[in-house]
């Protein structure tokens, strides 16, 4: 799995422009953004990763793919809490970390970690992938 970035300018229409890109070519996302100043940034996850890099590539749309683990955690307060400090005591830095999924009771987050064997290993049968 991979967590995709791309940068874009702080106005009107460049999501929506990253997004009909991706959606005409039948790629199903979940998105997060944020801006500041004159940018922003989107990461996003890929229903169909290759598909994705295609679209991307084909409109001239710049952007990153960041190796990530998938991380399960009961959906309660405190829990992304323990996993980060499990994290932060193996000296693992997170760069990415997007919600994929909220289901009966759980969330699966997408994660990418600066060491991912360190993550893998502090993380235990929480990450996976």
């Amino acid at each position: 799995m991979n967590i995709y970035t791309v940068e874009l300018k702080n106005q009107p229409g460049e999501l929506a422009h990253v997004c009909e890109v991706l959606g005409h070519s039948g790629v199903n996302i979940e998105c997060a953004g944020t801006t500041t100043g004159d940018h922003g940034t989107i990461c996003f996850v890929a229903s169909d990763e290759a598909a994705a890099a295609a679209a991307l590539e084909g409109a001239g749309i710049d952007f990153t793919a960041h190796p990530a683990l998938q991380v399960r955690c009961p959906d309660q307060p405190g829990e992304v809490a323990k996993f980060a400090r499990r994290l932060a005591n193996a000296n693992v830095n997170v760069n990415w970390l997007l919600p994929v999924s909220i289901c009966q009771g759980e969330v699966l987050f997408a994660l990418c970690p600066d060491k991912v064997d360190e993550a893998r290993s502090a993380l235990g049968d929480q990450a996976f992938g």
